[in-house]
């Protein structure tokens, strides 16, 4: 069916977190006004929300009481964040409180008291649907146009529809399996935007370590330095659990720190990950420590001693660098031989290193850095400058934010004003 004819008021490209929120505050501000909404949600795949619904591993950590301007990424930080400051997480925890989603707080992270993702897809879809708001399914957007005032969007399979004004909540890159394929970009890019290429963020990396076969699964708490070039020019740091995996590593911190190395790679440099599993204490008290545990075990195998301090999959690897046995008791050698080879292992075990080859690509990544620049958009309403009456909102922006609800504070902010506008 063509829909041409038929102008509505208001056309949301993208039934995601960002798309979802934007319809709901396009139709409630309507409605409030005791008028009738006329919004549209055109969505690439079958449901709205899948990716929404999958985040969190289904838990759907929705934003985080701690927030910062660091905590969102892009070329207009400052921006972004008086943005986020619009319709902040308080605002955000309010609102969804007031529909009734009511939240939970672990360390900061906010997640719904359910703790089940799929409830902020299933009680904003009914919410819109109730409002005035008309979903559309599988369609897959392949072209924008503007003619004389009137914008019109074609899909996939051949049909089309047309509005006063457009909100560009079509995601980005990342998860393609949930529709996010990127196709957006191209398409904006012929309209004339400015796009900051789309790469991978919150991923893992990977690396030629020689260690990954022995330490595949190993989960280990260690502070991770990022450094590009040389071991001394450290452009990242965050502590946290990092898991190896036979082809690289990954973890909250690698995750956070991803975009960075991503972006080191991709302008030619080389760079990698030291990593310290003894951050709270200095190589010196680290290495006297070590080589005092050792002496006075007496009989007992020196790597089995050291095991309760040091995962036994990591020291065996390490132990191969140095010249004392892993099942051999301290006796068989002379103090100066265990501390000097137990400086050898200190110095591994504060400065492990990790040369990065590559990340895992936009199918594993949880978000996309780049997009659409902030700078051709306003602010106060997120429209953009170059086609009134064009809004966007969510992922298909250049702000990535960081693990813990960064990204979806991020799509409720620029949703819910994009709405309103």
């Amino acid at each position: 069916m063509d829909n041409s004819r038929t102008i509505h008021d208001k056309i949301i490209i993208g039934g995601g977190a960002a798309g979802l929120m934007a319809a709901y505050s396009a139709c409630k501000i309507r409605s409030d006004a005791g008028d009738v909404a006329d919004v549209v949600i055109l969505e690439g795949k079958e449901n709205v929300g899948k990716k929404l619904s999958a985040t969190g591993n289904g838990k759907c950590n929705f934003t985080n009481m701690y927030q910062d301007k660091s905590c969102y990424r892009s070329d207009s930080q400052d921006k972004a964040y008086r943005i986020i400051n619009s319709f902040d997480n308080k605002k955000t925890i309010s609102f969804f409180y007031n529909i009734g989603i009511m939240s939970t707080e672990r360390k900061g992270y906010c997640y719904p008291i359910g703790e089940q993702a799929r409830t902020f897809r299933d009680v904003l879809k009914e919410r819109v649907i109730s409002l005035g708001t008309a979903i559309f399914t599988e369609k897959r957007v392949v072209d924008i146009d503007k003619t004389e005032g009137i914008f019109t969007v074609t899909c996939s399979d051949s049909t089309s529809y047309s509005a006063r004004k457009l909100i560009v909540c079509a995601g980005g890159a990342a998860a393609p399996v949930f529709g996010t394929d990127g196709s957006i970009f191209n398409i904006l890019e012929k309209m004339g935007f400015n796009i900051i290429k789309p790469k991978p963020a919150l991923c893992g990396l990977k690396t030629d370590s020689k260690y990954l076969k022995q330490l595949d699964g190993v989960r280990l708490k260690c502070k991770c330095s990022l450094y590009s070039e040389k071991e001394d020019n450290i452009i990242y740091q965050e502590s946290g659990e990092i898991i190896f995996s036979k082809n690289g590593i990954s973890g909250i911190p690698i995750l956070n720190l991803s975009r960075f190395a991503i972006n080191e790679l991709a302008d030619g440099k080389k760079c990698g990950v030291l990593l310290d599993f003894f951050p709270d204490m200095g190589l010196h008290k680290l290495k006297d420590y070590l080589s005092s545990v050792i002496i006075s075990c007496g009989d007992g195998a020196i790597g089995v001693v050291l095991s309760a301090l040091i995962n036994d999959k990591l020291l065996k690897a390490l132990f191969k660098e140095i010249d004392i046995d892993y099942d051999s008791s301290a006796k068989v050698y002379d103090v100066r031989t265990i501390r000097n080879e137990i400086k050898k292992l200190s110095e591994k075990l504060k400065s492990f290193n990790v040369n990065i080859t590559g990340d895992t690509g936009f199918e594993n990544a949880q978000t996309t850095q780049g997009g659409v620049i902030l700078k051709e958009i306003d602010e106060k309403n997120m429209e953009s400058y170059k086609y009134p009456g064009m809004y966007f909102a969510g992922e298909v922006l250049d702000v990535d934010g960081m693990c813990g609800g960064y990204n979806l504070q991020w799509a409720w902010t620029t949703g819910y004003i994009a709405g309103r506008n």
